[in-house]
């Protein structure tokens, strides 16, 4: 450990972190919080992390137990210890919603049987943990990455051992954010007849396709080109918690991936692109709205690739420090308590134990041995290698801004390619669907391995700054890992019982994984979509290198010109070459119009690409929340200041944010378990749009309001210190 460094609870003190009473909360609060990030990522394709909304409401709950059962006294390493099993449960949730939903999109599964799901999460959960534990010594102890979301964290917890309440955000957030969904109007069609799940006392959404002659009518054919584009706003207190946690930058990347999607990429294509003559007017909207995502696709494709370049020397020297560690036996006799890991004999073999179960899995699932045995082999060789990225990621970003789901499209690629080959060498062709089970199997493994590594070193850099003992901590992810993959399977089927993937949850990386998968081993990709939005992908990618040079050229001018040459081929794969010049020219132009006129832009690819993916409607209110944080910094005057500070000021208000989030979540599960019970809510036939609005507006302006209030508290507080 590192000489300066000094924990909040030294070394030598000792005190509980793993109590009857802590394990209990952690696996309620883990259950809880990982049905909520179940509903939000499949809403919108993003999770954001539990650490501090876990560390608030465990801080609350402790409390509470303690001042009615005077014996049950907390401290603040109990409170992290249940945090880290929260925060480790719901983490896992995205290992599992961006990969295993493709069955269901693919017809393969009809609906998530508990066993397969509970053994996926629950494998590929422990050995990302494993996998993390090599990791923090070099991260968290030699590299001293930042981790801000674990710094953050680490303040909340000692905030509230030492008198601070951060509880009274977060629960108002959960409270406002479940009445808004109980409330908005929520509708499915169950045989035929539309059913309310709701109250519908208020509209939440509004959205529409328009020509340039008006609104699309719904029904009739189309006779003629339709340049089409689709807007809308979805009213959603959830998406604005979301943009208010992300940021600025970020909401603004997602949004201009919205803007892109809906008003640019789709009137293009459904203009120039003619569909098939005497298409209906509905099967015309599915036809173009696939073909959107299938640009989007591309671009999320791009984007990862160019994620793990940007980060490919500092990974690298992460492993290989890593594997140098693991190659030296090391004496554990002279280790501090907060320097004490989980006994490396025992990590050693129970990663091992985990190969037998993972490789049954995608044997059962797929029916074919050879690409089980071939399946362990990228498991633990990827799984191994994006731990390390998505604890370095997060080091870096945090665990909300880490792209595992670039990492796993890598993996989606790699493994559908081998096992292309495995399916023309070994099976004559005939195992294609099999192969994309399998393929999909693999991912999900190393997605839920990935995911936790980046949240589990998080949490221990938390730990790191209060002084826990780090084997304890790494009990803890693995109760949270359990805990998570227990409910993990009931939550996914009851939404799906009530909400349809692809329309109510958008399920962006699921339908990604499908497409991916299923288009490289049937040769049914649509190529010519997918090289448009790789096209845009390098365009974006240049405005981040501009004036950069590569053996003395400008090397925004490579870029560009590689986007020009998959606008071509794209072009030539569909047999529309001058159509495709025609759109290729807008998006290079408008790239090299934004340069002369401003410069480079240190531009999120993902972040667009998920834009582009998703809706507009639900592009916008993120957009929204990212720029009511905007306003908030300038009222305070955070311009200048560091990202550590703007987190710290932005506290209450990430708080509430996180509120809405959950609260919404919980509601939206809660609701899809009353329909699949026969229970429908529904008050008014026609509720008005204007309420929402002004509901969702109001949660707006309450997140900027905690913000401004605490930064009020903490300047009375000084003065009365002076």
């Amino acid at each position: 450990m590192a000489a300066d460094h000094v924990p909040y609870v030294p070394a030598s003190r000792i005190l509980p972190e793993i109590t009857p009473k802590g394990v209990a909360l952690a696996i309620i609060l883990a259950m809880v919080l990982t049905a909520a990030n179940v509903y939000l990522g499949l809403y919108v394709g993003m999770t954001v992390s539990a650490s501090i909304p876990a560390a608030v409401l465990s801080m609350g709950m402790l409390r509470a137990i303690a001042a009615v059962l005077p014996r049950q006294e907390t401290n603040i390493l109990e409170n992290n210890w249940v945090q880290t099993a929260v925060s480790a449960g719901e983490s896992l949730a995205a290992g599992v919603i961006f990969t295993l939903p493709a069955l269901v999109v693919l017809g393969t599964w009809e609906d998530f049987a508990f066993f397969p799901v509970f053994i996926i999460a629950a494998v590929g959960g422990t050995i990302g943990v494993l996998f993390s534990i090599s990791l923090r010594r070099i991260f968290i102890i030699q590299e001293r990455l930042p981790y801000p979301e674990g710094v953050a964290c680490a303040e909340v917890l000692v905030a509230g051992e030492q008198g601070g309440t951060q509880v009274l955000p977060i629960i108002a957030g959960i409270g406002f954010g479940a009445i808004y969904k109980l409330g908005a109007a929520l509708e499915i069609v169950v045989d035929g007849v539309l059913r309310k799940v709701s109250l519908g006392l208020w509209r939440n959404n509004w959205h529409d396709y328009f020509t340039f002659q008006g609104r699309l009518p719904e029904f009739g054919t189309v006779t003629q080109s339709r340049t089409t584009f689709f807007f809308g706003i979805e009213l959603s207190p959830a998406l604005l918690g979301v943009g208010y946690i992300v940021g600025p930058m970020i909401g603004s990347f997602v949004f201009l991936g919205g803007f892109l999607g809906a008003l640019v990429v789709l009137p293009l294509t459904s203009g120039l692109l003619l569909p098939p003559e005497g298409m209906s007017i509905g099967d015309f909207i599915g036809f173009i709205e696939m073909r959107r995502r299938m640009v989007g696709v591309g671009t999320m494709l791009v984007g990862g690739l160019y994620t793990l370049v940007l980060m490919r020397g500092p990974v690298i020297k992460g492993i290989r420090d890593m594997l140098e560690k693991v190659n030296v036996s090391e004496d554990r006799s002279g280790l501090s308590r907060t320097d004490l890991d989980l006994d490396p004999q025992v990590v050693s073999r129970l990663s091992l134990a985990m190969a037998l179960p993972m490789a049954l899995m995608v044997w059962w699932m797929s029916g074919l041995i050879l690409p089980a045995l071939l399946a362990l082999l990228i498991i633990f060789s990827a799984g191994y290698l994006f731990a390390a990225i998505a604890g370095y990621m997060a080091g870096l970003l945090g665990s909300s801004n880490n792209p595992i789901s670039g990492v796993t499209i890598i993996v989606v690629i790699f493994t559908a390619s081998l096992f292309t080959l495995l399916n023309w060498l070994v099976y004559d062709g005939a195992r294609t669907q099999e192969l994309v089970v399998a393929t999909i199997g693999v991912a999900a493994f190393v997605c839920c391995a990935g995911a936790i590594s980046g949240d589990n070193l998080q949490d221990l850099k938390t730990g790191n700054i209060v002084g826990a003992t780090p084997w304890r901590q790494q009990i803890a992810q693995l109760v949270g890992v359990l805990a998570g993959a227990l409910v993990i399977p009931l939550v996914l089927n009851l939404l799906i019982s009530t909400y349809e993937l692809g329309k109510d949850l958008a399920a962006p990386q699921a339908f990604l994984m499908a497409a991916l998968a299923s288009g490289i081993l049937d040769g049914t990709m649509d190529w010519a979509m997918v090289l448009l939005g790789t096209g845009i992908a390098f365009c974006l990618i240049a405005l981040r290198h501009h004036r950069e040079k590569w053996r003395g050229l400008p090397l925004h001018l490579l870029f560009l010109a590689v986007a020009y040459g998959l606008f071509l081929v794209g072009g030539l794969v569909e047999g529309a070459l001058a159509e495709f010049v025609f759109m290729g020219s807008i998006f290079v132009a408008a790239t090299l119009a934004w340069m002369f006129e401003r410069g480079g832009l240190e531009i999120s690819v993902m972040a667009v690409a998920v834009g582009m993916y998703l809706p507009i409607i639900m592009s916008i209110p993120i957009f929204l929340g990212g720029m009511i944080r905007l306003v908030v910094n300038r009222r305070l005057g955070l311009g200048d200041a560091s990202e550590a500070e703007r987190d710290k000021a932005h506290s209450p208000g990430v708080l509430f944010a996180s509120g809405l989030i959950a609260g919404e979540a919980i509601m939206g599960v809660l609701l899809a378990f009353l329909a699949v019970s026969g229970v429908y809510l529904g008050l008014l036939n026609n509720p008005l749009f204007f309420p929402g609005l002004m509901l969702f507006a109001f949660a707006g302006f309450s997140a900027g309001w905690f913000t401004l209030r605490g930064a009020e508290e903490d300047v009375m507080e000084a003065e009365l210190v002076d």
